[in-house]
């Protein structure tokens, strides 16, 4: 495909009530998207479209002087490099900052943590309040020398930041093969070596694996059928940290502690979701 260096733009109007009609002809005359602008006049309709063919922008035009159309040229914008230009590094909890590999950044807070982390295909950056929630409850957790299985781990974020906190190990979970290289790159490049992230479900494991916290920020439809499963991977007086639950269902969440013998330690609400530490009480 040829890249585009110039849109050549052309804006005009017509009343109101020949909207539909000027769409349709200047659509046959070949405009491929006509957008709708706010409307400088009473009783009218403003609007333009962009090629990047000046001829054909001219030809167009000159069939239709009833429209009364203006001509601009704009540089074509590098979407990537302008998405670049403006990432910026994440606050994601009180002590977990994340920046993308090409922003230099340095927190005022000296115990803080830094990941630098690109999502590529996979989720998770940071950005969303139910990440934020999980890093946050990992706080009040003494991670030195646990091991921690991170379900659904996305970019690996949680896991990685388990380790920084002290975790001796940290498995992370995906079942989207296309994942696996985006937390692998991100495990190393964040000093890691080789991520511990498993492709599979939770029956990848070994009959008697125990894991001291487990993390599972995901929503309750796919969290549910996995309770069994966490309930058999956490070891006796093991923590637990869900979030990616709405407010309105934490009921069925507390619920299922109080059938399998879960404490609750903690909540936090940040907008719509809920998430939650709580500690098994079995064997403990």
């Amino acid at each position: 495909m040829q890249k585009i260096d110039t849109w050549y733009k052309a804006e005009g109007y017509c009343p109101i009530e020949d909207f539909e009609l000027a769409s349709y002809l200047l659509f046959e005359a070949g405009v491929a998207t006509l957008e709708e602008l706010d409307p400088k006049a009473e009783g009218r309709t403003d609007f333009c479209f962009y090629t990047g063919d000046k001829a054909e922008r001219d030809r167009i035009v000159a069939e239709f002087p009833q429209y009364h159309f203006t001509l601009s040229d704009e540089p074509a914008k590098d979407w990537d490099k302008w998405w670049r230009d403006r990432a910026q590094p994440v606050s994601v909890s009180p002590h977990l900052w994340v920046r993308p590999p090409w922003v230099e950044f340095t927190p005022d807070d000296p115990q803080a943590v830094v990941l630098e982390l690109e999502a590529k295909t996979a989720f998770g950056t940071g950005e969303h309040d139910t990440t934020s929630s999980c890093a946050t409850l990992m706080e009040s957790i003494d991670f030195k020398g646990k091991t921690v299985l991170d379900i659904g781990t996305g970019t690996g974020i949680l896991a990685m930041y388990a380790r920084r906190l002290g975790a001796r190990m940290a498995v992370g979970t995906e079942i989207d093969p296309l994942t696996i290289p985006c937390i692998a790159e991100n495990f190393e490049r964040n000093g890691f070596g080789e991520s511990d992230c498993v492709l599979g479900f939770l029956d990848a494991f070994k009959d008697g694996t125990k894991f001291d916290v487990i993390l599972c920020n995901m929503i309750r439809s796919e969290l549910w059928p996995l309770r069994d499963d966490i309930e058999d991977l956490l070891a006796p007086g093991g923590e637990l940290i869900i979030s990616g639950q709405l407010l309105t269902e934490k009921d069925y969440i507390l619920k299922w502690f109080e059938e399998a013998g879960f404490k609750v330690k903690a909540e936090r609400v940040s907008t719509e979701w809920w998430s939650v530490l709580a500690q098994s009480t079995i064997n403990a």
